[in-house]
């Protein structure tokens, strides 16, 4: 009788010690599993393995680099006088006239120049020798009448029929028209400046006139501009 019970607790004690040692060598292989680096999956199931945004190649070579090329454009001054046209690739610039005018009569309407000043109108011709259309803007052009600033103004008038000078001048073709600014009447030298060349070739146009310019231009016909 006691051998039977004997050998009954001895049955128990070894089933209760069988899962202890299984539980044991697994902890054993995780622990061995983790010293030498490896990632322990207990279902075996195969991870998906990703990348850190971090370790992801972001430098380029130095040879797949761009760099920009800012193109550099060379300013250069053009001359235009009463005796002296201004000519390039892109462009002829001629001087028409020059006039005084205390008044413009029209049909409808007489321009008055203000007490002690008169209306200084320049006639210039301009020729569109590019391949791309011009456009003469009025925000470009500055001036001085005695070294002081003066702004240009306009006529509601036209002077000798010649049309305002701000247009659009088509490849190949040329215009006839006018500037005007109202200046004192005794007023020595007009000093005249066009720079919206400037950002497409570098060129601005700088002009000088005194009384001794002072003359009539061509009655206007579109014909001599085409």
């Amino acid at each position: 009788m006691r051998k039977k019970l004997y050998f009954l607790f001895l049955a128990v004690f070894i089933c209760i010690s069988l899962p202890g040692c299984g539980k044991n060598n697994n902890e054993n292989i995780t622990n061995e599993n983790i010293s030498s680096g490896e990632t322990v999956n207990p279902d075996n199931k195969q991870d998906k393995v990703t990348t850190s945004p971090a370790t992801e190649e972001t430098d380029k070579p130095d040879n797949e680099q761009t760099s920009e090329v800012t193109e550099t454009i060379e300013p250069k001054a053009g001359q235009l006088s009463a005796r002296q046209q201004y000519s390039d690739a892109s462009r002829v610039v001629k001087f028409l006239g020059l006039k005084e005018y205390k008044k413009l009569k029209g049909d409808n309407y007489t321009d008055k120049a203000k007490k002690n000043k008169k209306f200084l109108v320049l006639f210039l011709s301009i020729r569109n020798t590019s391949n791309e259309k011009d456009y003469i803007n009025p925000n470009y052009i500055t001036a001085k009448i005695d070294g002081k600033d003066i702004e240009h103004t306009f006529l509601v008038n036209e002077p000798f029929s010649y049309p305002t000078i701000f247009t659009n001048i088509e490849a190949g073709r040329a215009i006839g028209g006018f500037v005007v600014w109202e200046v004192p009447e005794n007023w020595k030298k007009l000093e005249m400046e066009y720079s919206a060349w400037k950002n497409i070739d570098g060129l601005t146009l700088h002009a000088k006139f005194t009384p001794d310019d002072l003359s009539d231009p061509l009655m206007y016909n579109a014909v001599n501009f085409s």
